[in-house]
């Protein structure tokens, strides 16, 4: 199995993982020049105890986890990246909540995560900027969600 088959099938994993079979937690993908972003958000509820665990997110049925995965292309293929992810998300009533990533390697994945609050029916637009280990290049995404709560 190549390095690139690794670090793809551990983003699928932990997406799938995360999302224990959810339709909610598909990846969403965003290709730049030298890069490509996959991104989703889901409820922490999706989370078994043992992935909440082992990631130190919060499970909860009124919180949201937004997974952003860097990938870089190299004459090899795709290889997972390092990065400085910032950005934030603003309600329908324009209130915007500021979101902290940290990062997580596991294997030759590495994932950046941050956790939120979020109330039934709530919709966000997402906005994120995410530079890239080695590159003064930022990378923007933009994207909505709905939320649904158990």
């Amino acid at each position: 199995m190549t390095r690139v088959q690794r670090v793809l099938g551990g983003v699928v994993s932990i997406v799938a993982a995360l999302a224990l079979g959810s339709s909610v937690a598909n990846a969403n993908e965003t290709g730049f020049d030298d890069h490509v972003v996959y991104y989703n958000v889901i409820n922490t509820t999706f989370l078994s105890p043992e992935v909440a665990r082992a990631y130190d997110v919060r499970r909860s049925s009124n919180r949201a986890m937004i997974n952003v995965t860097v990938m870089e292309r190299t004459d090899d293929g795709l290889q997972a990246v390092s990065a400085d992810v910032s950005g934030n998300a603003v309600n329908m009533n324009q209130q915007s909540r500021s979101l902290r990533f940290r990062e997580i390697e596991d294997g030759d994945a590495i994932y950046h995560l941050s956790e939120m609050t979020v109330r039934a029916g709530e919709e966000m637009t997402f906005n994120l900027e995410i530079t890239p280990a080695g590159s003064d290049e930022v990378l923007p995404i933009e994207f909505e969600q709905k939320f649904y709560v158990d």
